[in-house]
This record gives C-alpha cells, structure tokens and sequence, in this order.
C-alpha cells in the first residue's frame, strides 16, 4: 500500500476492514489532530493495518461481543500527534515510549510490533457507578485474553489496551488503586481470579465474520449484587488463564499460494516414536498459535491430509477467512529432543520447507500462547 498522500487515498484507507466490527476509520480520530491541524494518518499504511488487525481480532472483538459495544477513545497516533501531545502534557508518552502501542506501524526498540486503543466500555461505567472497581475487570481480562499490557484511568472507566508480539501482561491504573495491580513475577500474577469478578459474563467467542451487516451482541446484565472488595487477589489456584479459542469452522476463503504441482513426495527421515503425544500448532496471519490435534505420528502432522503441507494449500477444513493466510506450522512429539517448524516453499518437494529444532524452543512458545514470524524465520537460518 503507498503512502497516504490524497484525501481519496485516506477514504480508501479508513474502509479498510479489520475484523468484523471495526474499520480503520474507527482508530484515525484525534481531537489533538483536529485541534491543531494535523494529519493522523500513517507513515507505513500495511504495518498500521496488520497490527491493528491483531488489536481487534485478539482483544476488541472479544470484549464487544462479550460485554456489549465498546466506544473507542484513542486509537492509532501517527508520531506527529503523538509527540505534539506528549511535549503538550496532553496524556500521551513520549514516541519511543508510544511504538508498538499507540503508534502502530513503528516497531518498539526491539524490533516488535504492536498495537493499543483506549476503549470505554460502557457495561463497566455502569458497573462502576454501583461502587464497584475497575480492578474485576483488569482480571476478568487477565484471566480471558491474550493482552500485552492494560493500564486503567480514573474518568469513566477508561483503559488503555494492547496487543503486542511479546505480551509483558501487565496491569497498572491511576485510578485508584493507583500503581501495578499485576506483572510477571508477582505472587498474584497465574492462576485464576474469579473470586475477583463475581458476576461477570462468560467470555463470548466472537462470530467468524461474514458478509453483510455485522452485529453485536447486546450488553449482558449488570451483576445482581456487584462486589465490593477491591483487596489484592487470594492466592491463586494452579488454573492457567485461557487463551481465546479457535472460531467456528467455514469453508476456506483465501487462495493458496501458487505452489508448483506434481513434485516428488518429500522424505523426512523422524527418530522412533516414544508413543507420547504429538502436538500441532498453526500460526497463521491472524490467529498467531491456532492448536489442531488428531495427529498419529510426526509424519502425519507434516505430511498427511490435515497436516502442514495441506495446510498451506488450503485444503484442511478450518476458517481461513478468520484465522488468515496460514504462515508457519510447528510440530513435535512429547518426550522428543527434536521439533520442527515448516513454511511454505515452492522450491521445495511438496511445496514446503522442514526444519528441525530443539523441542524446548517450540515449548517456549507454547508457554506464551504465541510465536512471531521473526522468531520463527531465524529457526530457519544456518
């Protein structure tokens, strides 16, 4: 996509879809950039729009469809507005500060992507208004969602929201409790806190996507008898958080890269099988760690009808359309020292490149529920 010059390049620009709700017009709205005569418009146009894509589809959709429509505060700051904001005291961090948050298509100094919205939901200002804190909800989206960072403001309800390569998965507020309620090595950070959010709706998996006028679901009742206790979380159980599950199945709506046909069946010599299970994850452009079982062996999960070579080319019965183009695929054996990542390769037998790794990278993903494609592409480098 070139840069955003014209003003019927920007319309174009903001109908860009990212999920089923939400249109990057939805995220360009600056009232410093209105004020002041700027243009809230991206430098990289592609990058804005595939991290923003991840901010909806992992975090905002969820969230709407569970608690009803969400109003979006501030979303994408190009630098410009970003800066003019934070030397003005205008409640924004500095633009280093801001990469991979707020400014979505500028990578944070190491190199990773991400994206952030504040968002007011207007379920939780009810909520609140019957003396209850914004802490049940900072763990209600602990406990639920893959967020990278949360961080709570006192008018409204108001919080920042973000998505991000490498989730830190951290929670502060200046809302009272001011200060960090969680981060990663804090007695409160794992298990479960329910105890924490009485009351509270069930996570609703958002719809796949579809054609026409998209819907949302209505707002669910209040809680009949809202919690009044905001004290720091009981210690938690051995109960990890969910991670969001994967949509429904559709018939595939993307076309497969056009790989060459009729080439040698790929040979790929697998250590003896210990009988331990074998696990499969998919990463694809949306959903970053998509888990399929079913798999007998290592060759089966690389090589058979559901396995990662039919995966690329588009015929294994999953929503294309909702997960996207399918990137990578990781396969190992418990109990193996061995793993493999495979991509796409046209050059390749069966139109796929195989390489081996140490299993314990693989399960390093695995723990944090995602793997980026830089990650990934340097398992394949000599």
């Amino acid at each position: 996509m070139p840069p955003i010059t014209t003003y019927t390049q920007l319309e174009d620009f903001g109908r860009i879809r990212l999920s089923r709700n939400f249109f990057m017009r939805d995220f360009l709205h600056s009232e410093i950039a209105v004020w002041h005569g700027l243009r809230n418009v991206p430098v990289n146009p592609d990058l804005a729009v595939r991290n923003g894509r991840m901010l909806c589809e992992q975090l905002l959709e969820p969230l709407q469809t569970t608690f009803g429509r969400i109003h979006i505060r501030s979303g994408y700051r190009s630098p410009e507005v970003n800066d003019l904001g934070n030397r003005n005291n205008l409640n924004c961090a500095s633009n280093e500060k801001n990469c991979a948050r707020h400014i979505w298509d500028q990578p944070d100094a190491n190199g990773q992507h991400g994206a952030m919205a504040c968002i007011v939901v207007p379920w939780l200002v009810d909520y609140m208004q019957k003396g209850s804190s914004w802490t049940a909800m900072a763990w209600w989206i602990h406990d639920h969602l893959p967020y990278a960072s949360l961080y709570f403001f006192a008018k409204l309800g108001a919080f920042n929201i973000g998505w991000h390569e490498a989730p830190e998965r951290r929670i502060d507020s200046y809302a009272p409790p001011k200060g960090c309620l969680t981060r990663p090595g804090m007695a409160n950070h794992g298990g479960t806190h329910a105890s924490e959010y009485p009351g509270f709706p069930q996570l609703v998996r958002p719809a796949a996507r579809s054609t026409g006028v998209s819907a949302v679901n209505a707002a669910p009742a209040l809680p009949a008898a809202p919690a009044t206790s905001i004290a720091e979380p009981t210690t938690p159980r051995a109960v990890a958080a969910p991670m969001a599950a994967t949509p429904t199945t559709r018939t595939p709506a993307f076309t497969p890269p056009a790989f060459a046909r009729n080439q040698p069946t790929m040979t790929t010599t697998f250590p003896a099988s210990n009988g331990g299970p074998i696990r499969y994850r998919a990463i694809h452009e949306k959903t970053l760690w998509r888990k399929a079982g079913g798999h007998a062996s290592l060759d089966s999960a690389i090589h058979g009808a559901n396995g990662a070579a039919a995966l690329f080319r588009g015929k294994v019965r999953i929503d294309y359309a909702t997960h996207g183009q399918p990137r990578y695929a990781v396969v190992w054996q418990e109990g193996q020292g061995t793993g493999y990542v495979i991509k796409p390769d046209a050059s390749q037998p069966q139109d796929i490149r195989v390489q081996s790794v140490p299993v314990q990278k693989l399960q390093a993903f695995e723990v944090a529920g995602q793997a980026s494609a830089a990650q990934l592409e340097a398992l394949f480098q000599p």
